[in-house]
């Protein structure tokens, strides 16, 4: 069936949202369109078979390697409680002021993000290990569940993280580029919720009352360094041998991996149970993650027949307006799709549409694809539908949906100030890549 490119893309648009209000799960969702893609739009029920071919070599592909790797490393860190640790160890640094608690989520979470490629795991370590306390020593709700979700967001920009995996996938981009400019965007996020904490604490210092910890020596604190420290391997492990250029992804990914277990290892902390409980988590997630991944290439073929990306493409060239504003509006675009969609539908809907426009443009895919993942870490908190509220929710069941939509506002705000910055710098995405041994 011969429609007008627009007209396809109406129709769609519509199936996959009534889909998605069914409540039909979002691998599901996509499975059946792509069925009726293929009937409606490829040619009839005989072109089925085509779908076939096309999910076996969309899951075949060697850059897919570092997810479940990644996604093996954070479950390590999580069941073997050496994100607990790590927590501890960074309270010791935070002296006596208003939100130190908060801080010391700020710390450890872009400590967890730089061993961990999940959010959801860093919301529930830090919900359940600093809420209890927060809660404890008279913390008011928006200085309790804010930092959490802050905190535990930062693994989806700081690399290694898994969304980067699949958006470099699928928009065929360098991931080894992608991990390294994620990097200081990622502590750029940490630095803006850290000086939020501040400045809230100390102009409304009734949100976290002064507290005065147990008395640590430099002597504690010198114990707490030397016990994390050994944490700055599996970084070297992941990040550094990626950026001086001694190993591909897939294989900084492979040693970090190993790196995880071995240290989990040397702090007496690995069990048989915690080795089992991850490998059973990380095949969970894998399974749903190679499952969207096979319908999101084939709901990229229903598009590209449909004629829809390249005309697209064409009118993005076309507009009479600066690049930097279309790139702005698909960026609003995302912002309000956020709201009611999870990252992973959002990255197989978005990227097959967008990065034709930018290649066209002449932008660099590089500086877009880390203000999609900025935007997809936005998405997650933002109300009423981020999986990261209701994470929060399910570790802290106490807690109203009110109170944790609330929460999630401030760092919503926080994540798109970000975004404004990378948008009109953005060197600030693209100096470390052009560093980069043979980058």
């Amino acid at each position: 069936m011969q429609w007008e490119w627009w007209v396809s893309l109406l129709v769609i648009g519509g199936i996959l949202i009534s889909f998605f209000l069914s409540g039909l799960p979002v691998a599901f969702a996509f499975l059946t369109f792509n069925i009726i893609g293929f009937v409606v739009f490829m040619g009839g029920v005989q072109n089925l078979s085509l779908l076939v071919p096309s999910a076996f070599a969309s899951v075949t592909s060697f850059a897919w390697v570092p997810a479940p790797l990644f996604i093996f490393m954070g479950e390590i860190i999580f069941q073997s409680g050496l994100a607990k640790m790590m927590v501890d160890s960074v309270a010791k640094w935070i002296g006596r002021i208003h939100g130190s608690l908060s801080l010391v989520g700020i710390a450890a979470g872009t400590i967890f993000a730089m061993m961990s490629g999940s959010s959801l795991s860093g919301v529930a370590v830090f919900g359940s290990t600093l809420v209890p306390e927060m809660k404890r020593r008279g913390y008011q709700k928006p200085m309790i569940y804010a930092p959490i979700l802050a905190a535990g967001g930062l693994a989806t920009l700081i690399p290694p993280s898994v969304l980067t995996v699949i958006l470099a996938a699928l928009a065929q981009q360098s991931l080894g580029k992608l991990l390294v400019a994620s990097f200081i965007p990622g502590f750029m996020l940490a630095a803006l919720y850290a000086t939020y904490i501040l400045v809230r604490g100390k102009l409304q210092p009734h949100l976290a009352p002064d507290f005065a910890p147990p008395r640590v020596t430099w002597r504690d604190r010198m114990k707490a360094v030397v016990l994390i420290l050994p944490l700055g391997i599996i970084i070297f492990l992941v990040l550094g041998v990626i950026f001086v250029g001694v190993a591909t992804p897939t294989e900084a990914a492979a040693l970090g991996a190993v790196g995880t277990v071995v240290l989990a290892a040397a702090y007496r902390r690995l069990t048989w149970q915690g080795i089992k409980k991850a490998l059973m988590e990380t095949a969970k997630v894998n399974v749903m993650v190679f499952t969207i991944i096979m319908s999101a290439t084939a709901f990229s073929q229903v598009l590209a027949f449909t004629g829809a990306t390249r005309e697209l493409a064409k009118l993005a060239v076309s507009l009479p307006i600066a690049p930097i504003l279309i790139v702005a509006a698909t960026q609003v675009v995302m912002i309000v799709a956020g709201m009611f969609m999870d990252t992973l539908s959002m990255m197989m809907i978005f990227i097959p549409i967008f990065f034709p426009a930018i290649h066209t443009l002449g932008l660099d895919p590089i500086w877009y694809g880390i203000l999609m993942l900025v935007n997809l870490e936005m998405a997650g908190v933002s109300p009423p539908f981020g999986l990261l509220l209701f994470t929060l929710k399910g570790v802290v069941p106490d807690a109203t949906m009110g109170d944790i939509y609330r929460a999630g506002i401030p760092v919503c705000l926080l994540i798109g100030t970000l975004l404004a910055l990378l948008l009109f710098f953005p060197s600030l995405v693209t100096i470390l890549p052009q560093l980069m041994k043979g980058g």
